[in-house]
């Protein structure tokens, strides 16, 4: 199961390594993010598409400025070689943030449609505006999909306000 952190503006990355995440190399590059911006941080464990760059999260919108991770399976077709969350992400929710906007209510009945009976927690970004879907369990100032950091090898991206972006593989 993936991992998504959110660190919310003016809370310090975590520092330490957990049970089987390659967290050393990962903080090498992430201490870089400032401590003064939101910062969505995703680790990725493959069940639909290639392990790629292309296919690891957080997916970005140009047009609504939107960047979204998410955490779980859902019960939609993805598209050729790509994930779940990437084509529910730009065949849905994109149509919604444009018509209607991140806040609105028609935006929040699509999420919550398409994360029916599924469980899985998404999160969007918008400048410093952060929007949490699902259970995200607090830890060390941050927010957590989930807590069982995973013991095996796969990629990591982040994202920051400032439009950083990074990918490791480890």
């Amino acid at each position: 199961m993936c991992v998504i952190c959110y660190k919310p503006k003016g809370i310090c990355t975590p520092t330490k390594s957990y049970r089987g995440l390659s967290f050393n190399a990962f903080y090498k590059a992430i201490k870089k993010v400032d401590s003064d911006e939101p910062c969505v941080i995703h680790f990725r464990l493959a069940t639909h598409g290639s392990v790629k760059r292309a296919n690891c999260h957080p997916f970005y919108d140009k047009e609504t400025n939107t960047y979204f991770a998410h955490n779980g399976i859902l019960n939609i077709q993805a598209d050729r070689d790509k994930t779940d969350s990437e084509t529910a992400f730009r065949h849905i929710f994109v149509h919604y943030i444009l018509k209607y906007g991140l806040k609105s209510a028609e935006t929040f009945n699509a999420v919550m449609q398409v994360r029916a009976n599924t469980g899985s927690k998404f999160i969007f970004m918008q400048g410093y505006e952060v929007k949490m879907f699902g259970n995200f369990q607090p830890f060390e100032g941050c927010y957590v999909s989930n807590k069982r950091f995973l013991a095996y090898h796969g990629e990591s991206s982040y994202l920051t306000r400032k439009g950083k972006y990074s990918s490791i593989a480890y």
